[in-house]
């Protein structure tokens, strides 16, 4: 018998008072009369509405410092020019910023400034098209790689963006990538879904992974890798560095790295393309082992919270997927819109450490769920047979179809030691 446990994700540490952090977006462009010489129509204290087709940032200055207007006209047109270029050729896109109105009442002065967002548009053309031709000779080496060995059905899993699979981006760079793909020899096609995450899925030669990146000392530039495994042997293309501004505007927090692919162990569930998981929406886990392994599965949730979640009841039969239940996704207030879980496996049980008698579920003492979530504290004799998988949680337009319960606390679970 082995342990099946259903459970709502996110929903499950005490929960604060705190409001969700609102996902990144665009900037909303509203459509209004065009720009007059005079306008005095906008006060520091109501709406100011920028024009059409515009984007645009305010900024204020308290009227007791000096030369308040100006101080407020150089923080909105320096707000707006990083909030775009983002640290990337940022001196190009600085002289097509313009000042909308100013402002000044009995407390603060205030300044507004705009740009066309044909002017961004015109901006951002040159590396995504840079970023474009990139992809295309990543995937020219894919097809090298599979053309030489006779092979070219080729399909593409996840993308692990800064730590956590899935995500807008994640979503773009598939679009991008395959984009490339289809200009090659090879023949994309989908992951299929009874896959259980060992080997090579019947009637594919090679699965594509990415992996994105933060280049150190250059905080507005990121770096995507692509892995081909070709079941036998792991192939990556040279990695393409782009600037973070050319894509899906998100949370930039990065996670430390947890145990990757392993031949040996897997953890599948579905999920969209790249990884991610709507809020509300659900999906059934399982692991598999290509030998008879104990195993338990964490999940690192929230800031720095984990729960022990699954255990086998003895070792898992090979190459027979074990079913952790029904999971859904759930945005945990106050918390990052993500969740990891961690497998650990070994051949005998007293090699699980702390993780070998202790109770499911239980909650994973703070000081030890820390560790985790930095990638540390994983048994050492099961670091062999330990992998990973994660998502994002998303909203929006792509996610209409799912509602999502209110997260709710789950007190009264033991400590796991």
């Amino acid at each position: 018998m082995m342990w099946r446990w259903t459970l709502v994700m996110l929903a499950l540490a005490g929960c604060g008072g705190s409001e969700p952090k609102p996902e990144p977006t665009e900037a909303v462009v509203h459509a209004v009369t065009p720009p007059t010489a005079n306008l005095e129509d906008s006060k520091c204290l109501g709406n100011r509405v920028p024009p059409s087709n515009y984007m645009q940032e305010t900024a204020f200055a308290p009227v007791s410092q000096e030369n308040a207007s100006e101080v407020a006209k150089l923080k909105a047109v320096a707000q707006l020019r990083d909030r775009i270029c983002q640290g990337y050729r940022c001196s190009e896109l600085e002289p097509r910023i313009t000042l909308w109105n100013t402002q000044q009442d009995a407390v603060q002065a205030c300044a507004m400034a705009v740009i066309k967002a044909s002017d961004v548009d015109n901006f951002l053309a040159a590396p995504r098209a840079e970023f474009d031709a990139d992809l295309k000779s990543a995937a020219t080496e894919f097809e090298g790689v599979l053309i030489a060995a006779n092979k070219k059905r080729i399909a593409i899993d996840n993308v692990r963006d800064l730590g956590v699979d899935g995500g807008p981006r994640a979503e773009w760079l598939i679009d991008r990538v395959a984009a490339g793909i289809s200009s090659t020899k090879l023949e994309l096609v989908r992951m299929p879904k009874e896959w259980n995450g060992l080997g090579l899925p019947k009637g594919i030669d090679a699965i594509l992974r990415g992996r994105v990146t933060r280049l150190q000392g250059r905080e507005a530039m990121l770096e995507v890798t692509w892995n081909l495994d070709l079941g036998n042997q792991l192939k990556s293309a040279s990695p393409v560095t782009f600037p973070e501004l050319i894509g899906p505007a998100m949370d930039s927090q990065s996670f430390a790295d947890l145990p990757g692919i392993n031949e040996k162990v897997a953890l599948r569930f579905d999920a969209r393309p790249g990884g991610a998981l709507c809020n509300g929406q659900t999906t059934e886990m399982s692991v598999t082992t290509t030998e008879p392994l104990m195993v338990r599965v964490i999940d690192l949730y929230g800031n720095d919270d984990a729960l022990l979640i699954w255990a086998s009841e003895g070792a898992l039969a090979p190459k027979k997927s074990a079913s952790l239940g029904e999971f859904m996704a759930v945005k945990m207030p106050g918390a990052v819109a993500a969740e990891r879980f961690l497998v650990v496996g070994a051949r005998q049980e007293q090699d699980l450490g702390p993780f070998a008698a202790a109770p499911i579920p239980c909650r994973i003492p703070k000081v030890d769920a820390e560790r985790l979530h930095a990638g540390e504290g994983i048994p050492k004799a099961t670091i062999p047979y330990s992998t990973s998988r994660s998502y994002r949680i998303m909203d929006g337009d792509a996610c209409r179809e799912f509602d999502a319960p209110p997260a709710t606390a789950l007190d009264g679970l033991p400590a796991c030691w």
